[in-house]
Order: C-alpha cells, then structure tokens, then sequence
C-alpha cells in the first residue's frame, strides 16, 4: 500500500502497477526514467520474491497530464519491464 504525501497534487497523480525483473537496480531506473519524462515519484512500493524471477513495483507519480501518456510508453518499454498498468 502506498501512503501519498500530502503535498501531491491529486489532479497530476498517475499510479502505475508494473511487474518487473526482481533486481535490486530496477527501482532505481524506473524512479529514473519518471524524473526524464517530467515526473515526481511521490510514492514507490518494491515487493520482491514473486515466481519467476519477478517483482511488483507499485509507482504514484505527479505528471503533468500532457507528459503522462510519454512516460507510461516508456516505462512500458524498458527491458526490465514486464508488464504495466495504470
């Protein structure tokens, strides 16, 4: 469960549910690509462990809603990515 910080603008909050490679790195280059694509990640949740050599990451982030399209392709398009919903 994420906890969102007061101080986020609701009307920009994208949340994102992506199934990942379970690599302790990964986290680290999606917070990544979100601040390149114009984003704040204000919540990030990492459960490792799952079948198959995968992870959970569950992502809120603030976007402006013309860059939030952008960002959910390229996130969709990163390697360690298996899957993503909004």
């Amino acid at each position: 469960m994420l906890a969102i910080p007061a101080t986020a603008r609701l009307s920009r909050l994208v949340h994102f549910s992506l199934l990942v490679d379970d690599r302790p790195e990964v986290p680290l280059r999606i917070a990544g690509t979100c601040l390149r694509r114009r984003g704040t990640v204000v919540a990030l949740a990492f459960d490792r462990g799952l079948p198959e050599g995968a992870a959970r990451l569950e992502l809120s982030v603030e976007v402006a809603p013309e860059h939030a399209q952008l960002l959910q392709h390229r996130l969709a398009g990163l390697v360690e990515v298996r899957s993503l919903a909004t």
